[in-house]
């Protein structure tokens, strides 16, 4: 086996140091693309800025609310110095920072980012002036919750309330003007949320055409992938469906994207907590199905926000996001947080409940909607709580969408208009967007010709691009499709958000076996790949490669995620496609869906970065020679655990035994030092440009058995992970003897 191909692409500083790569991967302040007026302090009522609520396509207005309906606010603060939140961001990821690491524990972001007690009293004392009464602020100190009648809120905000009979036949209702409050506590408030409820959010489910079985589907996964030796299997009747339907079930899954190792490693995602954001209920007898067939016993607790989302079997979303992940990461628990879809408190409140009580290493969700269509209080609030999940080291997942890059196709909007998803294109959130896997290949999905749906993505209306996205090295990041805003910082080419960041399997055509609804059947869409890469972050962090690296539960960090591909984008993306790493880089198809009337060609999979297929799709493990599974060459499990290292930075040879042995080889030395890697397979010792396995019990004993080599004197180093060998000492000396 030769020096290893990672050694070779960086260099030697840049193999030293993926203990460094994100120095200088500092993240913006997730900076919205409009600029708000500062508000004048006056004791009188002014208005906050505000977009007017946009009539959706279609509807009809009724007349007035009924003055008795209670209705359900939210009033949000903003943080109370956005500049030091952006700075302590920026530190978690930066090695070179003394807040490296640091992230919050449950209950510190409140009094360290929010609002001070006595701003909090104020406002409250303005809402009860205002002929309110305000519930306790939540914990974070981001949102007071009101509960009032209609007529109450109209004179509290200086508002009319309208209802509206939408396209669908829906009965909705929106306030006419900008909300009022007083002047002097204005500065504080953010906005107000349950004003309307045209806001809904969409799954991202699809369901297979009538399209004849088997039509993509492969019989073992792409040809780099190995079958598991572990892990949950399917009983006979999920694979049938599987085999009848051409879909996949969970170990097939597990098999195409490298989880599969990992299991063999006793990785099963033990110890970690997956919050699932849902605004349906789900049909438990369902859930227990699938797991009697699987044999496993995942702990899944119901949380309900604002009265929860009732009881039934729910359209299918709710089914698939609990069985993706816990048919792939058997042993999470899970906490299902359900809430009505009934506008943007809801919304807001179920995301607010999972990041403030920060129990949830990782959060899916596989709702949205179009950002064109996503009223700005919402969205700059959603922000504010993703950047608290950001702080405390959640790893947050959305499905970018099923209709390719006009998001707003679902949504009542103009069909031909392009649009990102919101929340996958918010800042310090993993957008995720959908690929068709097959035995073969990988590309995008698009199924334009049978109408059934294609991966979301494209360029954001709302964000500035994250600074810790704006990774020029990465190939396709900055292209001809990437868009410029004036209001964006010129530190960061001055470009809009890109999303997905990432991609997996969407297409329902080789989608997931699930059980719903009493039978078993295939489900696709954004909604499965978002859990997917849920459970893959689930095992991140159950790793032995962050327990022995003392990382913490850093999932697929998006700041991390983007400092490795910036700095290592030579070895992701040239290692050619018998042997990818890190990400299997998606280089065919686009995501035009032209049912939507739209045919402007956007967006195009490439090399590297593309608004289709995002950074790639997962490899968990490393692939060797041949495409073999390797736990020497990083996988993305690996290198995002090397990547927030606090033990095992680097490797140091103090000691070798016996010192000599025969030309010819075949002996066993022992090497001892420090920064091995106690993980079977991950670490090589490195005789000139030769590289054999080294056996570490320990972060400071390795034994090898010596390859055949020329009489004379060589140095032995180690190599973990493919990092640059340890460094050459008087003491690493090994005499081969004619």
């Amino acid at each position: 086996m030769k020096v290893g191909r990672r050694v070779l692409a960086l260099g030697t500083a840049g193999a030293l140091g993926l203990s460094g790569v994100l120095a200088s991967a500092t993240p913006s302040g997730a900076q919205p693309l409009r600029n708000t007026a500062a508000t004048r302090v006056t004791n009188a009522a002014v208005r906050l800025p505000s977009d007017a609520p946009a009539l959706p396509r279609g509807a009809v207005k009724l007349g007035a609310v009924a003055p008795t309906s209670k209705l359900h606010l939210d009033v949000t603060l903003k943080v109370r110095d956005p500049a030091t939140l952006t700075s302590f961001l920026a530190g978690l990821s930066n090695r070179q920072s003394p807040l490296f690491h640091q992230f919050l524990r449950a209950g510190q972001f409140g009094p360290r980012f929010g609002q001070t007690l006595a701003t909090v009293a104020a406002v409250r004392t303005a809402l009860r002036e205002a002929g309110l009464v305000p519930g306790q602020i939540t914990s974070n100190r981001l949102s007071i919750p009101v509960t009032a009648s209609a007529a109450a809120v109209e004179r509290a905000f200086g508002t009319s309330l309208v209802r509206y009979r939408l396209a669908g036949g829906r009965v909705a209702y929106t306030n006419t003007a900008a909300p009022k409050i007083s002047g002097a506590v204005a500065r504080y408030v953010s906005g107000v949320l349950g004003l309307n409820n045209f806001t809904r959010e969409q799954s991202m489910l699809v369901r297979p055409s009538s399209r004849p079985a088997g039509v993509h589907r492969g019989t073992g996964g792409r040809p780099l992938a190995h079958p598991s030796a572990s892990g949950p299997k399917p009983c006979a009747a999920a694979s049938e469906t599987a085999e009848e339907d051409g879909a996949y079930t969970a170990d097939e899954l597990a098999n195409y994207y490298l989880m599969s190792p990992l299991y063999g490693l006793g990785d099963l995602g033990s110890g970690v907590r997956v919050a699932l954001f849902e605004l349906e209920p789900n049909s438990t007898s369902d859930i227990s199905k699938y797991k009697s067939c699987y044999k496993v016993t995942t702990s899944i607790t119901y949380k309900k926000t604002d009265g929860g989302a009732g009881t039934g079997k729910g359209s299918g979303e709710a089914a698939l996001d609990i069985e993706d992940v816990l048919g792939l990461a058997p042993d999470v628990a899970l906490d299902v947080y359900q809430a009505p879809n009934g506008g943007d408190a809801d919304i807001y409140d179920n995301y607010n409940a999972i990041i403030t009580a920060d129990k949830d290493q990782v959060i899916s969700t596989s709702w949205g909607t179009c950002e064109l269509l996503t009223d700005s209080t919402l969205t700059s609030d959603e922000q504010t709580v993703f950047a608290q999940a950001n702080s405390q080291g959640q790893t947050v997942f959305a499905a970018a969408g099923d209709t390719g890059s006009t998001g707003c196709l679902r949504s009542g909007k103009d069909e031909a208009d392009v649009s990102a998803g919101d929340p996958a294109a918010q800042p310090y959130v993993d957008g995720v967007g959908g690929t068709t896997a097959t035995s073969s290949e990988e590309s995008v999905w698009n199924e334009s010709s049978i109408q059934a749906g294609a991966g979301g993505g494209g360029v954001s209306s709302k964000w500035c691009m994250p600074s810790y996205q704006y990774q020029t090295a990465i190939p396709g990041l900055i292209s001809g499709d990437s868009v410029k805003n004036s209001g964006c910082p010129t530190a960061e080419g001055k470009y809009v958000r890109e999303e997905p960041d990432v991609s997996a399997d969407a297409d329902p055509e080789t989608g997931y076996v699930i059980y719903y609804g009493g039978s078993w059947s295939v489900i696709g869409g954004t909604s499965a790949a978002a859990p997917l890469w849920a459970a893959v972050a689930a095992l991140i962090d159950d790793s032995p490669f962050c327990a022995d690296y003392a990382s913490g539960d850093v999932g697929v960090y998006p700041e991390g995620l983007w400092g490795i591909a910036g700095e290592d984008h030579s070895y992701i993306y040239s290692g050619g496609a018998d042997e990818p790493e890190v990400v299997f880089d998606v280089t065919s198809g686009n995501n035009d869906y032209t049912p939507s009337g739209y045919g402007g060609g956007l967006f195009p999979a490439t090399t590297g970065y593309d608004m289709a297929s995002g950074l790639g799709s997962p490899l968990v493990s490393g692939i060797g020679a041949g495409g073999a599974v390797s736990m020497f060459y990083p996988g993305l499990a690996a290198i995002m655990c090397s990547a927030y290292a606090t033990k095992l930075l680097s490797t140091t040879v103090t000691g070798i035994s016996p010192k000599s042995g025969k030309a010819a080889g075949g002996t066993t030395v022992t090497v001892t030092g420090t920064g091995f890697l106690p993980i079977a397979g991950a670490d090589a010792a490195v005789i000139g440009t030769t590289l054999v396995t080294a056996n570490c019990a320990s972060s400071t004993k390795c034994t090898f058995v010596t390859p055949k080599h020329a009489a004379g004197t060589v140095n032995i180093q180690i190599s973990a992970e493919d990092f640059a060998p340890s460094p050459v000492t008087s003491k690493d000396k090994y005499k081969y003897t004619g």
